[in-house]
Parts: structure tokens; sequence; C-alpha cells
């Protein structure tokens, strides 16, 4: 008996055949990673006795050794204690109690330090033990006792009062608060110092899965940026600036990263970060956005990424943090896909006069209600609209990351399975024509349409280039159309024309938005045929290369007659301003490719209804139609042949003569069949008469629409056009 050894080649050809099944599921078209956290400085000292709020006082509240008023009020000044700070162990006081009265005939005296459990205890970092404030003396006549510490100005009857339903009380309100402005002695090193200190109690936080190093991440945000905007401007950036910034962004990034995680973002509020018994928030502004609070789901600060697909990374330096955000589909959502990236850079600014927390004092609140701080701002940027910032009475640069975004949707993204593409009907999720962002008027769409076997993330890089360039930014966005590869081709062209002209009656129902109306279609592969049946009339053409008799005398249902005429009988879209085809196979592919494209044709699952319903179609109407189309409804892959009738009516249709058209051929291969070509289009093949400009790019097929040659000619139609107005037959709204 002959044992079966695995070969090389065998082994080469398994791997080949488990590709093609798969599509390559574990092969990302990206890699996205998340920013690096800066090493806390080894010289910051953790013993900071500001533990979360910068500025706040951490033994506002005193205690006496005796609870005895008689004896109070015959002192005059009290004794000085050696206490614990607010974040550490529970002090052994006789019998201190507390009194929120303003009655100046009562003592008002502390009451044991209780460490939170959300709190660090200092000792463990090295804490120091901070004596109590010296008690001020009041003059019995004007007083009629001593009171330590500061006179509280709210009495009990404030909080006996009836709250409505969700009332808040605000922090200036309430007892047990201080209001401090930062004090002007404080150097601008002492503030570096306090970023490090409350950076390097966060990463230990942060380290143990403690929530509390948010508060920590916020507080060293909060001083690096008090440290920038302290030293005066420099020619070149400090070591101390650098290491500030670093503090800054680090900070910002774990924030946010566990703000998203465990669920203290609210969009339309901010980051509402529990702390004793309250809340500290970040309140979010949102600057120069077209889309509302409810686009910002998931948040992802920028790291570093890599993709094929992008050519350049246009991102620049600057104030602020880029960050990722992600829509999700809502319920009412139609024409936006599952999850939509757009960048943001995030700016965070102190607020000038911060109220903080009493850290030794908990807050007495009535049942029902909480205590909100805002201590913070972040600063919600669209950086392909917004120029530069203010920071320090001076303008600076924003920040800026633009591939981002894209990159982050292809580190998301895998290949499509092969066999997948042989079920058009299974998962019809993100199918049809989308857009990445609401209309703004004055942009004009670009429709980009992909080829078989393939997905809109293939034009990323070109999406990319018109993002990075501020007047294509300011000019264009960009709109994607999916469809299946197995669907029938005229369906799917039918599909893009419907959906096209319902989307923009939905934006502009009036129909005076010009650019609207000045639509740019790009196609690649297939695609460029598709685009091509929205620039041009069919007439008779393309039922007189798939049937011998007219429509009209068919014997069909109602039903079937209509769905054969929405496919074969139409008109040029009035929405269409200018059409480019990249790597179109106007006249069939090559001769190896048309016959893999025959075989794989073979294999793609048809709708049963309409298998049934065209197979009945043929047997009322043995004699009325050719070949191809008593095979069946003819597919994508059908019309990649050169024998194929269909493509050569779809060949003879013209494009409208007020609709420019441009063509982009790639010559990296040939083959003595075939001479010239792209591997899969002949050079021959993906030239169409009539056309602007034709240019020819040394690539190969599947690398043709990311190509740096194919991208610079695309760009530079869009600038051509974007000077164009909408041509003079459609003036007027539309009809």
């Amino acid at each position: 008996m002959v044992r079966w050894k695995p070969t090389f080649a065998t082994l080469c050809a398994a791997i080949l055949l488990i590709q093609f099944a798969s599509g390559c599921a574990l092969c990302r078209k990206g890699r996205w990673r998340d920013p690096q956290m800066v090493a806390p400085c080894p010289e910051a000292n953790p013993k900071s006795q500001y533990p979360f709020g910068i500025w706040c006082n951490p033994c506002d509240v005193s205690t006496t050794q005796s609870t005895d008023t008689d004896a109070l009020a015959s002192t005059q000044v009290a004794p000085n204690f050696i206490q614990l700070c607010a974040f550490e162990e529970e002090i052994d006081a006789p019998e201190a109690y507390e009194d929120v009265s303003t009655n100046l005939g009562e003592a008002v005296v502390g009451r044991p330090l209780k460490r939170m459990s959300n709190m660090p205890n200092l000792l463990d970092h090295g804490g120091e033990r901070i004596e109590t404030p010296t008690a001020r003396t009041i003059e019995p006549e004007a007083m009629g006792t001593e009171v330590i510490g500061e006179p509280l100005n709210l009495g009990p009857e404030f909080f006996q009062s009836e709250l409505g339903e969700g009332e808040v009380l605000y922090m200036p309100d309430l007892p047990g608060m201080v209001e401090q402005s930062i004090p002007e002695s404080e150097s601008a090193e002492i503030q570096l110092r306090q970023a490090e200190s409350y950076y390097a109690m966060a990463v230990d936080a942060d380290k143990q899965l403690d929530e509390s190093a948010m508060n920590m991440y916020l507080d060293a945000a909060i001083a690096a940026y008090r440290y920038m905007q302290t030293v005066p401007p420099q020619p070149k950036t400090t070591k101390g600036t650098e290491r500030a910034w670093q503090v800054y962004h680090s900070s910002i990034a774990r924030l946010m990263f566990i703000a998203d995680k465990a669920g203290y973002i609210d969009k339309q509020c901010g980051i509402k970060l529990p702390v004793n018994g309250g809340y500290k928030i970040v309140e979010f502004e949102y600057v120069n956005f077209q889309r509302t609070a409810d686009d910002f789901d998931r948040w992802h600060v920028v790291g570093d990424y890599q993709s094929k697909y992008l050519l350049t990374k246009h991102r620049s330096p600057g104030l602020g943090v880029p960050m990722v955000c992600i829509r999700e589909r809502k319920k009412a959502d139609k024409w936006f896909p599952e999850e939509v990236p757009f960048s943001v850079t995030g700016i965070l600014r102190p607020e000038a006069e911060m109220n903080l927390y009493d850290a030794t004092v908990e807050a007495h609140s009535p049942e029902g209600t909480h205590i909100e701080q805002v201590v913070a701002k972040l600063e919600l940027y669209d950086p392909r609209t917004s120029g530069d910032v203010e920071f320090h009475c001076r303008q600076v640069p924003l920040a800026k990351d633009t591939t981002a975004p894209y990159a982050y949707l292809l580190s998301e993204t895998r290949d499509e399975s092969k066999l997948k593409a042989m079920h058009p009907y299974q998962d019809m999720t993100n199918r049809g024509l989308f857009i990445l962002e609401p209309h703004r008027k004055g942009k004009i769409p670009v429709i980009f349409v992909h080829g078989l076997l393939s997905a809109p993330y293939t034009w990323a890089g070109i999406a990319n280039e018109i993002d990075g360039n501020p007047d294509l930014a300011a000019r264009y966005e960009v709109w994607a159309f999916h469809y299946p590869t197995g669907a029938p081709f005229l369906e799917t062209a039918a599909v893009l024309r419907e959906q096209f002209d319902q989307i923009i009656r939905e934006m502009d129902p009036s129909g005076f938005d010009r650019d609207l109306r000045n639509v740019v279609l790009v196609g690649h592969s297939m695609g460029g045929l598709v685009a091509k049946l929205q620039a041009a009339d069919s007439g008779n053409t393309l039922w007189e290369h798939a049937a011998f008799q007219p429509l009209n005398t068919l014997d069909a249902p109602p039903k079937m007659q209509e769905y054969l005429r929405r496919q074969f009988y139409f008109t040029h879209s009035p929405h269409v301003g200018r059409v480019v085809f990249i790597g179109t196979p106007h006249q069939g592919t090559t001769h190896l490719s048309a016959k893999t494209g025959h075989v794989s044709a073979t294999l793609v699952h048809e709708d049963p209804c309409l298998k049934d319903a065209h197979r009945q179609l043929i047997e009322d109407n043995p004699a009325a139609f050719r070949k191809e189309f008593r095979h069946r409804v003819p597919i994508s892959l059908d019309l990649i042949s050169p024998k194929s009738m269909l493509l050569t009516g779809i060949y003879r249709l013209p494009i409208q003569p007020d609709i420019p058209s441009h063509t982009i051929l790639g010559n990296g291969w040939w083959t003595p069949h075939d001479g010239q070509s792209d591997s899969i289009v002949p050079v021959s093949s993906a030239r169409l008469p009539g056309v602007q400009t034709e240019i020819m790019v040394n690539s190969l097929h599947t690398h043709l629409n990311r190509n740096a040659g194919t991208v610079c000619e695309v760009l530079r139609i869009l600038r051509v056009h974007g000077t164009r107005p909408a041509f003079a037959s459609q003036v007027g709204p539309i009809r």
C-alpha cells in the first residue's frame, strides 16, 4: 500500500484553497494600536497633599479633644493637633461630633475622618501627616462662642425644604466645600511636579484596576495644562513643556479609555466621575461639527497605525489630542452603515474658578439628589473644518489626524469569504448606497463603486487623500455603493439609480441644491459599468441584445414585465455631473479571467423566487430570448466574458454629451494572447471612445484604484470639477 506524502506543492494548494473559502478572515486590512503611555517620572513624589482636587484644602474640618461646649467657650485658641490627611485612616478623636447649624451660640467642631473606599491611602505612597489649621478666635461679644473652622452659611432648614423630582444641588450652595482660586505664588515648576505626582499615582491605581485612577488622570491633565499655560512662550519647545505635553496626552488617553469602558461617558453632558457621593464632570463642547452629540458612541485615542491601502498619513502637530469616534447605526438610520469612524481633536481645559470638594467632609444632600461640579471642559473639534485655537492669549495650531478614521476602519475590516459572494441574497447588511456624514450644503458627493469580489474599503486611500486636502475636504463628501457580486447586474444598476434619486430628494426636497446635481461617480472594474448605466439612456439597445421580440409582446405576468422594464429601460440620472472609469472591462476581461469567471458563475446560488419566475418566462416564450438570457438573468460574473451580448450592448450605449468622463487604465501585465493589460482587463478593453482624458498607470488590476498615479489623477479631476458649476440643462428645481 502506497502512503500519500504531503509535498510543498500540495501544502501551497491547500493554503490557497482555504484562503479562497475563508477570504483570509483572520487577515485585517490594517493595524491599529492604542497610544503608548509615557512612563511616570522616577523622581515624581506621589505624596501630594492634593489627592484629587488640585487646589483642594485637605483639612478644612478640625478635631478637638473635648465635646464640652463650656470648656470650649472658655478657650480662646484651639490647640494644634496632628491628624491624618483626608484619605487616610480614621482618627481617634474623643467623641467628636459635627454640627451644621449656623447658630453662633453653638460650637461647630469637626468629626472623625474616614477613608473613602474609592480613594487611595496616601500613607501607602509615602504620605505625610498634616497639621490641623489653627482655629480662629471670635469675639464673644459679637459671636457668643468660638467657631473652629469657617462658619457655614446654610442651616438645616435649607436641607429640610422640599425639592422637585430630579432636582440637583450644585457645589457652590452646599456646605463642606471651599472656593479657592489658584494661588499666584505657585510656580510653573510646582505645577509640573504636581502633574507628575498625580500621574504616578494614577498609573499605580490603573495597574490595580482601581477606577479612582480616572480622577487622578484628570488632575494630572489639568496640572499639565496649567503648567503649559503658565510658562512664558519659548522659541523652541523646552524639556519641561515636552514632558507636560506627554503627561497631558497620556492622561487624557487613559481617562477616555477607562471612562468609555466603564460607562461614565454621557454624550449629552460629558464624563461623570463619581467622588464623595457626587460627580466631578468634564463637560463636552462640540465645536464646528455637523454631527450631533448622539453620533459620539465610542471613543479611541489615536496611537500607532499602518495599512497598505493608505498612501500618506495626514497628521499635524498642535494643541489637543487626536481621537477617533465611532458612530453606530441607529434604528431610524437609512443611509448610514453599521459603523462610521470620524476624526475628533479634544482639548481639555480646566475651569477658571473651580469649587472643589472638601475631601474631609461627606456631602449631605436630601434623598434623591446628588452633587455635580464641572471641573473641566473637553472641547471637541472637527479637525477638517477647524483652524487655529486660542491658548494662553495667542492663536496656536490645532492637532489634526484625518487619516486615523480610515486606519481604524481598515483595522476592523476583513476580507469577505469568496464562498459568501456565491450567496448574494444571504446577507444584505450594509448593501446599497450609504453616506459617511450628514450632507452639508456646498459639498459635492463623490460616489465610489467597487468591483467584483470587493468592498468599499478599497477606496480608503482616495477618500483619505480627499479628507487630507483642505480644499477638497471643503468641497466634497464621500459616499459609497456596496453591491453583491452574485446579484443580477442590471438589477444592481437599477438599485443604485433608484436609491440615488431617493436620497437626493430626501436631502433636498426643494431641488435648489445645485451641488447635489453635480455628483461625481468613480467606478473600479465592474463598478465602472454600474456607473456608466447612471449616465446613459438605454433606449432599446439593451433589450435588443437580450431578446428577439418587444417586451410588450411577451407572454408574461405584469409583475415580470415590470421587473424587466425596470432593468432594461431607463434614462440617465439627472444628478450625475462626471464619471471616472478605473480599469473598467468595457469589452470583457482577459482570456484566463473570463474562463475563471465562467466557472465561478456556475457556483452562484440564485434567488429561488427569481429562478422559478425566470424558468416560467422561458417556458412561455421559448424563442423570445437570446442564449445568454435563456440560461438565467445575467449576473456580474457573466458580463466579464468578451462574448457577452449584454456587455456589447452596454458598450454601445453613449454617455450623455454634457457629462464629462475619464479613463484610468493599467498596463502592468503582458500576455501573448491579450497583449498589455493589468492582468485582468486588457488595455484595449479598458479604453472607451469619447472620454475627455485617458491615462495609463503601471499597475495590476487589484492595486489600480489605490495606486499613487490613480489617486493623483482622481484628485486632479476633482479639483477641475469643483470649479465647474452645475450644467445648464439642470438649472431650476428638480422635477
